[in-house]
């Protein structure tokens, strides 16, 4: 099987947990099936990071959306045509919206219809448009969680069985120790603060039990729209190399994780897996990705997010080692290999709806 792969939407380091999702999919997609050809169609960002891949560049700088919308629904399918895939597959919630082949897209989430105060007007007009169309007009869909599964198909009108869920997974790399250079003890959220991530009201529910806790609230991540005003007790990290978040992560008390919408939640699974407790919010597909390794509070609510963090830092010594090995457990069902292998299922499904 000929796969062309979509990475038009891939600007390095700059798309998350979606970067995340393809770079660590295509390895694992070719060790499960070794006659399988990937064919990686690249803009002028991400070109160079794909020189262990065949690859087709398509000349446009992702930098620029609209561009790189037009371009992705003019070049790439003519140039996909050309190199004669059996499907294009589509990691980044958009695809052609015209084509000759069989496509498959994966829609993380629909947050900018589930929380649409996240992004621009023109935006959101434009992903209705384009995500909308690329759901409908797909051979068949994945997604990262049932959550999502669910939401994509109350939202654009697809069926249940065309969505296939092939849940993100974790690669080890939290798992051996690192070091950590913050003052202990800490509590830890990492998330780009946009208004659904809900670091004001975490920061607030913090402010109401500082007294009675020796630690430090520390933020990691890029401040966004949803920033909180800034506290004499919570450290904020804007950027930090991956190694040094491994070791933040390790050693902190306590990883928190109120976001209020997650198609997955990445940073729930990796605490997970480095051994660090963790409390999160009720939230969208939260529970269902940190199953039975994790307490849940409602994250729309201060005070049950303050008495959550007191609740688990006073826990009894067993009862957190518990808690613990829970969360390791839970953890060790996200792998590439399985997210692989529901992954090319959907291509050979999209081949047999054509």
């Amino acid at each position: 099987m000929h796969v062309g792969v979509n990475t038009l939407f891939l600007i390095p380091r700059e798309v998350g947990g979606t970067e995340i999702y393809v770079r660590s999919l295509l390895p694992a997609l070719q060790a499960l099936e070794a006659g399988l050809r990937l064919t990686v169609f690249t803009n002028r960002e991400n070109h160079d990071s794909f020189a262990d891949y065949d690859r087709t560049l398509i000349d446009v700088a992702a930098t620029s959306r609209p561009r790189r919308i037009v371009a992705e629904q003019t070049s790439l399918p003519r140039a996909a045509a050309r190199a004669g895939v059996d499907v294009l597959y589509s990691p980044g919630y958009t695809a052609p919206l015209r084509a000759t082949f069989p496509q498959v897209v994966t829609i993380h989430d629909t947050q900018f219809l589930d929380f649409p105060e996240d992004f621009p007007w023109l935006s959101r007009a434009a992903q209705r448009i384009i995500v909308g169309g690329s759901a409908r007009r797909a051979n068949a869909i994945t997604t990262v969680s049932e959550f999502s599964r669910r939401r994509i198909a109350e939202r654009f009108g697809v069926p249940r069985e065309k969505i296939i869920v092939a849940h993100s997974a974790l690669s080890g790399l939290f798992a051996p120790p690192k070091p950590c250079a913050l003052e202990r003890p800490f509590l830890l959220y990492i998330a780009n603060t946009y208004p659904h991530k809900n670091a004001t009201r975490l920061v607030r529910a913090f402010d109401r039990i500082k007294d009675c806790i020796r630690h430090t609230l520390v933020i990691c991540g890029q401040p966004r729209e949803g920033e909180p005003p800034p506290h004499p007790r919570v450290k904020r990290i804007h950027y930090i190399a991956y190694e040094e978040l491994i070791g933040m992560v390790q050693a902190a008390d306590l990883v928190v994780f109120p976001s209020l919408y997650e198609g997955f939640g990445r940073p729930v699974v990796e605490a997970q897996e480095a051994g660090t407790r963790v409390i999160a919010s009720r939230s969208a597909a939260i529970p269902e990705i940190g199953g039975d390794g994790a307490t849940y509070f409602d994250g729309e609510s201060e005070d049950g997010i303050a008495q959550a963090i007191v609740d688990a830092l006073n826990e009894p010594p067993d009862v957190r080692v518990q808690w613990i090995a829970r969360g390791r457990e839970n953890a060790k069902r996200f792998t590439w290999g399985a997210c692989a292998s529901r992954t090319l299922d959907t291509f050979c499904m999209a081949l047999s709806n054509n």
